[in-house]
């Protein structure tokens, strides 16, 4: 369970999801590279096991 809501609840229309994958790009490579691209960028700001926080028991300790 996430603290985030689900975006993915409310169903998309034909329109809007035609509207979202034009933004990406002009051609489906264009549209592979920008998803490319910010899967790059997302890759690169997640944190390394150095950065995570260490915690104290055992995961069946609550």
């Amino acid at each position: 369970m996430t603290d985030r809501p689900d975006e993915t609840a409310t169903p998309r229309d034909t329109d809007e999801l035609t509207d979202a994958v034009t933004e990406l790009g002009a051609t489906d490579t264009d549209r592979l590279e920008t998803v490319q691209q910010r899967n790059e960028s997302l890759e690169e700001r997640l944190p390394g096991p150095e950065d995570l926080p260490r915690t104290q028991g055992s995961p069946g300790q609550g």
